[in-house]
């Protein structure tokens, strides 16, 4: 009685997916760029033409300014 060659397929698929999954979140945890949602969408609504150049600059000054407060805290 042996085991179903599903079996090893299986594992194999998990093993790739664990692997798979573990580097996708290292990737995006170590890619030298925090992730700031906020500035993110400000660019974004910048890139669609909704704000000028001098909202832009202004807005992310403050949302920079912002977050340098809250690394002091």
């Amino acid at each position: 009685m042996g085991t179903s060659p599903l079996w090893g397929f299986g594992s194999m698929l998990l093993l790739v997916l664990v692997v798979a999954g573990v580097g996708s979140a290292l990737y995006r945890g170590l890619d030298g760029e925090p992730r700031d949602r906020a500035l993110e969408e400000l660019r974004l609504a910048y890139a669609r033409g909704e704000l000028s150049d001098e909202e832009y600059e202004e807005r992310r000054d403050r949302l920079e300014r912002d977050r340098l407060d809250e690394n002091r805290r």
